[in-house]
């Protein structure tokens, strides 16, 4: 192999590399800004639950807490898949012609709860469904 093969066969690595770096860190965005919705709505819906004295509206809106978590749970799951991937694309030999693929490798613990299990989704999400039962218990 020249070394021009050898250069062109290492930046090309390094592109794909770098792809997979950008579809990690949109994941990691989108996981972000569910998070930060939901605790807008949440606090919303507090409010109007407060202000119109209807605490039967925090029972009522619970279940979309859960939806927000499971959403949350997918784009971790999905993170985590591509991370496992940039690791084999990183592995791999520079000598190997790298094929761009972008997909989500899909090994043993990427199940579809596996993401909703992990503590940073589960227990900001339960904690929050927690905290508005409390609180519509508190309003009675």
């Amino acid at each position: 192999m020249t070394p021009e093969q050898e250069q062109l066969l290492t930046e090309m690595h390094m592109k794909h590399l770098e792809m997979l770096q950008g579809v990690i860190a949109r994941m990691a965005s989108n996981s972000a800004n569910l998070k930060n919705y939901c605790m807008t709505i949440s606090a919303a819906i507090i409010g109007l639950a407060a202000a119109i004295n209807r605490p039967e509206i925090l029972y009522y809106t619970s279940p979309l807490i859960l939806i927000f978590g499971v959403l949350d749970g997918q784009y971790l799951r999905l993170e985590r898949a591509f991370r496992d991937q940039f690791n084999s694309v990183r592995r791999a030999g520079i000598e190997e012609k790298p094929d761009f693929s972008i997909s989500p490798s899909w090994t043993a613990g990427h199940g579809a709860i596996s993401g909703f299990l992990s503590w940073s989704v589960w227990l900001l999400y339960l904690t929050l469904v927690v905290v508005f039962i409390v609180i519509a218990q508190l309003m009675n």
